[in-house]
């Protein structure tokens, strides 16, 4: 009889409806340069040709095991997975995302070496254009009293009004076995950030994190994405996280400043559902902030860069000033040296929130000629901001 031999890293899909993607999602995880993985394919119920992909994958290679389940949503997936995994570490895909073919021998050889229960990485968002990002706090080893810092900073780097750690659960790797009593605790009943509440848990229970400041994961946002879809019952959704939240402020190592940090993020998930959840005929409320307007000149000829919907609403605040002229619309395009010349404008007014690529795009437009005086970004930081700066909480 044949001894098991604990994989080193358990990756879970949770897979329901993705052909289009699946494809290239599983081509990366096979080709991981590391070796001693299993790969666990949860078929969520699928109706299309996902479970067809699947077969055909695991026929060629003996790592694949493939779960079948009646169609219950992600965290019931997550938690078959969880239930399937043997490895001493569990890492999560999303079946229409793909990862750097080093990403898993790079976090467990950090998880081995460091000792952690918790490595962390960064991601690319392929969206219009792509970005990358890392969690903002400080890269390196979190344990023993830094813990209480990671977990106070987990949601929100306050002083810097961004994320602290990245919520998503697809860029960590986890222990076995403290990932798998935390999971399988997160209520089905969940249907919005079930990798936030669940990342919050598993902060209690565990004693060590490593922070990374490399990026493996591709984070694909497509246009049938659900973030993109109404959802009359959203406030329900938010009521089902905030009662988990609650229900984990007795936990020992829950933190007063963790629970402010809560209630900012529910107001996130509020207003989030006010731009592009509820379905509402006038979205982007209380979101793009126009004062931006009051630094256009009267009379001023436009050129508008960036598609999307930031663009789409500076457009509509532009007409609400009878005095400002949109003298031509790129979307995510540049234009080219010749283009520009023959329009006759004042400024150019870059329509992308990330700074880092709105820095990016000012310097093209640069490069093409254009005097950098000319060329306009505002930031638009989120309204609940504004009211945490009012009430202290940044200066903790």
């Amino acid at each position: 009889m044949t001894e098991h031999v604990i994989p080193k890293v358990s990756i879970i899909i949770p897979i329901y409806n993705t052909e289009k993607y699946l494809y290239k999602c599983l081509e990366s995880v096979t080709g991981q340069t590391l070796s001693d993985i299993e790969i666990i394919c949860v078929n969520d119920g699928s109706t299309d040709g996902s479970l067809q992909i699947m077969q055909e994958f695991a026929s060629k290679d003996s790592r694949i095991k493939i779960v079948q389940k009646e169609n219950g949503g992600l965290v019931s997936a997550r938690k078959a997975g969880v239930e399937a995994a043997t490895g001493e570490y569990i890492g999560y895909v999303d079946s229409d995302d793909y990862i750097e073919p080093d990403m898993y021998e790079g976090m467990y050889q950090t998880a081995r070496e460091q000792q952690v229960d918790m490595v962390t990485c960064g991601y690319f968002l392929e969206g219009n254009y792509t970005t990358t990002h890392f969690d903002t706090v400080d890269s390196g080893l979190y344990a023993d009293d830094k813990m209480d810092y990671l977990r106070d900073h987990s949601i929100y780097r306050m002083e810097k009004k961004e994320t602290g750690l990245r919520g998503a659960l697809w860029c960590k790797l986890y222990k076995r076995e403290i990932l798998k009593k935390v999971q399988l605790e997160v209520p089905e009943s969940i249907s919005i950030a079930e990798d936030k509440v669940c990342l919050l848990h598993y902060l209690l229970h565990c004693k060590s994190v490593y922070v990374m400041k490399e990026a493996f994961y591709h984070w694909c946002i497509h246009g049938e994405s659900m973030s993109h879809k109404a959802n009359l019952n959203y406030l329900n959704c938010v009521n089902e996280v905030y009662k988990y939240l609650v229900s984990l402020y007795e936990h020992e190592n829950f933190t007063e400043r963790m629970r402010n940090q809560v209630e900012i993020y529910i107001t996130e998930l509020l207003v989030l559902g006010i731009n592009n959840r509820l379905g509402f005929k006038k979205s982007n409320l209380l979101r793009i902030d126009p004062y931006w307007l009051d630094s256009i000149p009267k009379g001023a000829k436009v050129v508008v860069y960036g598609g999307g919907d930031l663009g789409e609403q500076y457009l509509r605040q532009m007409k609400s000033r009878k005095d400002i002229v949109c003298a031509s619309y790129f979307g995510f395009e540049i234009p080219t040296a010749e283009q520009l010349k023959e329009l006759d404008y004042d400024a150019v007014l870059i329509a992308i929130k990330n700074p880092g690529k709105a820095a990016e795009i000012k310097r093209s437009f640069e490069e093409l000629g254009v005097p950098t005086e000319k060329i306009l970004w505002f930031k638009q930081p989120e309204v609940y901001w504004k009211y945490a700066e009012a009430e202290g909480l940044l200066d903790e």
